[in-house]
């Protein structure tokens, strides 16, 4: 009978000894996580390149406007009225926070299925519904902030032009920032939920970008025919289909700042109604994507 010999060897292994957060944590950490890959941070120089450079497109405007007010005399600067540029700035933001969402929704989606992530945070106290709104939750912060940004800038510019001072006009104007906030929650509503059901559907990054773009572009176009050039009844209601549209009429209506020719004033629907529009919207496609990671994870 031989003898049989064997040997242990040290590895370093030890036990977790630190803090379990359970689901809460594992659900602010996703969103950490979220935030950073979409701005790029802690990764490579050219992951950097398109948000950023869409965050600069984003304030400069702003940064133009108030620095013209601020310093081109009094005469030559009459033509710039900060406080009637809200809405216009939040149209033109919309514009880049379009493209950032297209960006942002399949930065985020796409990888984590391809690299099998999903089935390592299935083995995390997490669910489908967790990983989902976690996710979700970063785009909109990021998003919320970018539009935000510009919006800030105005309100500050605006109150430092002010005629007596600018903490009388942090005050007189400080019944633009709800509807600042107001506005933001719509454009994230219109833009998120949609670019996250092309993202949950689509296999690569690229072609989930161009197809949410095109997309948006595609159905703005044949709403703006179908209320302008057709003659059937009930064409108008067709200027719902074209949620940017309808987000950017809904801008210039809580800044009060008319645009006659907006799809909404066209088809003579209530802004209202618009809105509600968008909200139902946001609901299917957040619904829609919760269903496909409950089969995913």
């Amino acid at each position: 009978m031989s003898d049989s010999t064997g040997a242990v060897y040290d590895l370093g292994y030890e036990p977790y000894a630190g803090e379990r957060r359970g689901r809460g944590g594992a659900r602010r950490t996703i969103i950490a996580d979220g935030i950073r890959r979409v701005l790029g941070l802690r990764r490579k120089a050219r992951r950097k390149i398109l948000p950023w450079t869409l965050v600069i497109i984003a304030v400069i405007p702003a940064i133009v406007a108030v620095g013209l007010a601020f310093f081109l005399p009094a005469g030559a600067a009459d033509g710039i009225d900060l406080a009637s540029q809200y809405g216009q700035f939040y149209v033109l933001g919309g514009t880049i926070a379009l493209l950032f969402s297209s960006l942002a929704a399949p930065e985020l989606l796409i990888p984590d299925r391809k690299d099998g992530v999903l089935s390592m945070l299935s083995s995390r106290p997490l669910t489908s519904n967790d990983y989902v709104l976690a996710r979700f939750a970063a785009v909109v912060s990021v998003v919320a902030a970018f539009l935000l940004l510009p919006q800030l800038m105005l309100y500050f510019g605006e109150a430092g032009t002010h005629a007596d001072g600018i903490f009388s006009g942090l005050v007189d104007t400080a019944h633009k920032l709800p509807k600042s906030l107001f506005v933001g929650a719509i454009y994230t509503l219109t833009l998120v939920p949609l670019a996250f059901v092309v993202a949950g559907l689509s296999t690569r990054k690229a072609i989930a970008s161009a197809i949410y773009v095109a997309g948006m572009l595609a159905v703005s176009g044949v709403a703006d025919g179908l209320v302008r050039q057709a003659d059937f009844v009930g064409n108008r209601w067709f200027a719902l289909l074209a949620p940017f549209d309808t987000a950017n009429s809904l801008a210039l209506w809580v800044f009060d700042e008319s645009n006659p020719d907006s799809l909404l004033s066209v088809a003579h629907i209530s802004p209202l109604i618009g809105l509600a529009s968008l909200v139902v919207l946001a609901v299917v496609c957040v619904l829609i994507v919760l269903r496909r990671y409950r089969r995913l994870m």
